[in-house]
Order: C-alpha cells, then sequence, then structure tokens
C-alpha cells in the first residue's frame, strides 16, 4: 500500500479529533478505527454470552492471540505472556528474584519514574539499593550509554534494569550490547520495552535478556491495556502474575492469562491491530514515522535556537525525539504544555532531565509535517 503520512485518506483511519495536533503518540498511543470496530464486536459478543466467552471459549482464543504476538516480537510463546501494560511486567520480572540485602539495581537515569518507583518500594521493603548509571545528555555515541552502565557496575550488582527507548529523552538504547554487559558482569537483564514494540522490529530471542516487557497499545496501536510479558526458560517456573488468581502455581500461562474478571476485548483485538499495520507495511511505517521526527525535530530546535542534543544517527532515535528548550523560558513543563493546549489545541508532552525541559514530539501515519510547523512557529512565541 503506497501513502503519505497526514494524508486525509490516513487520518481517517485513526477517530482522533481533527481539531487537535496529536504529537503525542508515545505516552498513551491512539487506536485507529478498525481495531475498536473489533473490540466493539468482541465486546457484543461477551456481554451477549459472558459465561461462553470469559469462560469456555477463553483460554484457546488467549493462546491464538499470544502466537501471533509471539511471531511479531521473535519471542517463544512458551515463555510469552500478555499483560495489561509494561509497568506490570516489570513488576513480575522484579518478584521473580530472591533479592537479598545489599543487593543492587543499575537502571539508567533517564529512566520511567514509575519503574524507579517499583525499585524503591524493594529499597524499602528488601534493602535493595537503587544505582544510577548517568548517561549523557547531548549525546555524541552509543557507546556513552554502555559505557555509563559498565561503570556503575559493582560486584553487588544483581541487576540491570535497561530502558529500550527513554521516555523522557526518546533514546533508543544499545540492548544487546547491554545484555552481552550483564552477561559479562554476571548480572541479571530485565529490559523495560515500554515503546519498543511497533517502533521497532524486535526479535527477543535474539536479545536474550532474562526479561522483557512492552507496550502494545503505543506504536502497535492496539486497543489500551495491551502489553507483554517476557520470561527466558530459566526464569518461567520461578516468575508469578502480578495478581494471584485461580492459576497459581498451576503454570506460566495459566498464572498471566487469568488475571480475574477482567475486559479481554483488548487483548482479543490484536489481530486488528497488527492487520492495520501490515496494510501500512510496518518497514514503510516505521521509516516515514522517523522521517517527520527527523525533520520535526530539527525544525522545531531551529525555531527555539537551541542544538539538538544527538546527531541524526538512526540508531539514536526512532520514532519520537526530545528537543531542549531555551534555558530560563519562563513556566513549567506542566504549565507550557496546559498553555500550548489551552490555547493552540496542540498535545505534545513537555519532560525534564537533569534541570532542563524537552519537548518530545512524536510521529505516526496520521501526522504531517505541517503539525511540526505548527508546533514550531507557536513554540518560538513562548520566550
Amino acid at each position: 500500500m503506497s501513502w503519505t503520512p497526514g494524508s486525509p485518506e490516513i487520518k481517517s483511519l485513526w477517530a482522533l479529533d481533527p481539531r487537535v495536533v496529536y504529537l503525542n503518540h508515545g505516552s498513551f498511543g491512539a487506536t485507529p478505527r478498525s481495531v475498536l470496530a473489533m473490540q466493539a464486536e468482541l465486546r457484543d459478543e461477551m456481554e451477549a454470552e459472558p459465561i461462553e466467552f470469559l469462560g469456555r471459549s477463553w483460554p484457546a482464543r488467549a493462546a491464538e492471540v499470544r502466537e501471533r504476538v509471539a511471531r511479531f516480537v521473535g519471542a517463544d510463546p512458551r515463555g510469552l505472556a500478555l499483560v495489561t501494560n509494561a509497568t506490570q511486567g516489570v513488576a513480575a520480572a522484579l518478584d521473580a528474584v530472591d533479592w537479598r540485602e545489599g543487593d543492587e539495581i543499575v537502571v539508567g537515569d533517564h529512566g520511567y519514574n514509575a519503574v524507579k518507583q517499583a525499585i524503591r518500594r524493594l529499597v524499602v521493603e528488601r534493602g535493595v539499593r537503587l544505582v544510577e548509571a548517568r548517561i549523557p545528555f547531548p549525546l555524541q555515541e552509543r557507546a556513552q550509554i554502555v559505557d555509563a552502565f559498565a561503570q556503575a557496575i559493582t560486584p553487588r550488582t544483581r541487576m540491570l534494569l535497561v530502558d529500550h527507548v527513554t521516555s523522557a529523552t526518546a533514546l533508543l538504547c544499545p540492548v544487546f550490547e547491554l545484555v552481552a554487559l550483564a552477561r559479562a558482569r554476571g548480572c541479571l537483564v530485565l529490559v523495560d520495552g515500554a515503546h519498543a514494540p511497533g517502533m521497532l522490529p524486535l526479535d527477543l530471542e535474539a536479545l536474550g535478556a532474562d526479561f522483557y516487557t512492552g507496550n502494545l497499545h503505543k506504536w502497535v496501536c492496539a486497543a489500551k491495556g495491551c502489553a507483554i510479558f517476557y520470561a527466558s526458560p530459566d526464569w518461567r517456573e520461578r516468575t508469578h502474575a502480578p495478581v494471584t488468581s485461580h492459576g497459581y502455581t498451576l503454570g506460566f500461562h495459566e498464572e498471566f492469562d487469568w488475571p480475574g474478571t477482567f475486559d479481554a476485548t483488548a487483548w482479543l483485538s490484536l489481530p486488528a491491530a497488527f492487520e492495520h499495520g501490515d496494510r501500512l507495511g510496518w518497514q514503510a511505517l516505521r521509516a516515514k514515522n522517523h522521517a517527520l521526527v527527523r525533520e520535526g525535530r530539527a525544525e522545531v530546535a531551529h525555531a527555539l535556537g537551541v542544538e539538538l542534543p544527538h546527531s541524526d544517527d538512526e540508531l539514536l532515535y526512532g520514532a519520537m525525539a526530545a528537543i531542549p528548550f531555551p534555558r530560563g523560558t519562563p513556566g513549567s513543563g506542566p504549565e507550557l504544555n496546559a498553555r500550548l493546549y489551552a490555547e493552540h489545541r496542540i498535545e505534545v508532552p513537555f519532560t525534564s532531565y537533569d534541570g532542563r525541559i524537552f519537548v518530545r514530539i512524536s510521529g505516526q501515519a496520521y501526522n504531517s509535517p505541517a503539525d511540526y510547523s505548527s508546533l514550531a512557529s507557536v513554540l518560538a512565541s513562548f520566550g
């Protein structure tokens, strides 16, 4: 299928408000109409006969969807589970480890706050120590990310917790190199791929991490509440679902597939999300999304009169990018976000790192170059 980003035909595939310039696909994604339609049909089916839907047919249908997801992310389906979000996957991985007082977890200082909060709970309850690897930003090369983690590892390090794509700064981390580093130093490794599925091609078996988790409702454009959790063979018998339900001790899938009564239609509508991506072409979609962001970040940076924090190397960013705001700009990130939306109906997040505010843009098929021009024009007047 040949298509142009932001064309009326492509925009019509989503239910987004046409009055809003939507440059924040990275926060919660945006679900296409075709996926919403399939989910609505599934809800009608569920409510027509809840016992048949959630009781009798659910295990087979869950297994079928899981097989499809496993092919997409390059995972052995025996170690893959569906969860509601990546935060749940992180919780499952952290809970699987028999932490000892004084153990250390190394996490990049660009890491996601909810994940750090999960580790802080271990600090309080288990005496674990949180160690942050300081990743330079601005960044010259990917090797600096590996060096930051290598310098943070000590003989007490038990696990590296690595972002595949950082949230605040939108950096792509060299996960293969970081998994190799963990193996060489005798550490476990959990990869938080909250933004990775769909944005990046994945092969979890080749990656070889102990644990991997990632959202499908972001760049796969699934319905809200779809994510994956992967455990390597050594960990499947020792890993339990965050919610203990009827499947406890019965097996990996039995535990994760049934967290208690829930709306299973988000998971079962995943085939429609994959079909949506197949129609656009995953390789073309990734390339066009990256091209939107590449041009958009350059235009916004020029309008703000700032230097970009890293080069145009495609190994450093994908379908998101962070552009620093001029120092001394009045207002906090939330205040800038509220003003931008209230006055101009532009939806884009303002993040922060190391005391500096960044504007984080996303690129998705429904975006056009004009969206970034609108953002650049407005931000230039915010000084």
